[in-house]
């Protein structure tokens, strides 16, 4: 079980400015508090700076809120017809967006993906909380480049494959479901959907992890990179700009 001291130790050796966000399969309640709900189509990465002030989002099965977000989480039914096209040329769709070269391409894209189900009628997306831990599916970190390379490095420290991917898909599906889409645990970089980068400060990346990946990275032992010197020097560095 992960404990809060060791959260903290890694929060502290990172030096993280940012809090930890985690994507929970469950109903909305007070241990989520403060709670806020998406309005029109906004995408759900519009709440950014709501969760870097504590906030959760709650997302609900017929809500409002970008409707990919809810396919994406787990609280959809599938794509509509004209997503391939919606992907590439916009025939048949409200718009194209030019994001592959044909919408064959975009549709072998599409069909390779895994829907998830959100079995509580809810997505909820917030700070780490870690009385919440049955109800967590990632955990991810919002971070600069230098901490993007940390954390990269942190979750494949004990393993002898390269456990990071960098897939294609919208933002939010890079938050929870792009983690076993293959059917193996990895860790994903994310926040590289173009169309929702505008909510992001532009030095901000991220990396989403299963929680039991995350329960490895903060056992990092007290040998590992990150009590070295060159970590803090870089470290040092950065704050004395």
């Amino acid at each position: 079980m992960v404990t809060g001291d060791a959260v903290d130790r890694l929060v502290v050796t990172l030096r993280l400015t940012t809090p930890l966000i985690g994507v929970y399969d469950a109903p909305p309640s007070a241990a989520f508090a403060p709670l806020v709900e998406t309005e029109g189509t906004m995408c759900c990465f519009a709440h950014y700076p709501r969760w870097m002030k504590g906030e959760t989002l709650v997302l609900s099965r017929g809500g409002a809120g970008c409707q990919g977000a809810y396919r994406a989480l787990g609280l959809g039914n599938g794509y509509p017809p004209h997503m391939a096209h919606f992907l590439t040329d916009g025939v048949g769709a409200p718009k194209g967006e030019g994001l592959k070269a044909t919408a064959e391409i975009a549709l072998g894209y599409l069909d390779r993906g895994r829907p998830l189900e959100a079995t509580s009628g809810y997505i909820l997306v917030g700070p780490l909380r870690l009385d919440q831990w049955d109800a967590l599916r990632s955990v991810t970190f919002f971070v600069d480049a230098d901490r993007l390379g940390a954390v990269m490095t942190l979750a494949g420290y004990w393993s002898a494959d390269n456990v990071v991917s960098a897939p294609f898909g919208s933002g939010c599906s890079l938050l929870w479901r792009a983690l076993e889409e293959d059917g193996r645990d990895r860790a994903v970089l994310g926040a590289t959907d173009i169309a929702m980068r505008r909510y992001l400060p532009p030095n901000i990346l991220s990396l989403s992890v299963t929680p039991q990946r995350f329960e490895q990275m903060v056992s990092f032992p007290d040998d590992a990179f990150l009590n070295r010197a060159w970590w803090n020097e870089l470290m040092d560095s950065r704050d004395a700009q």
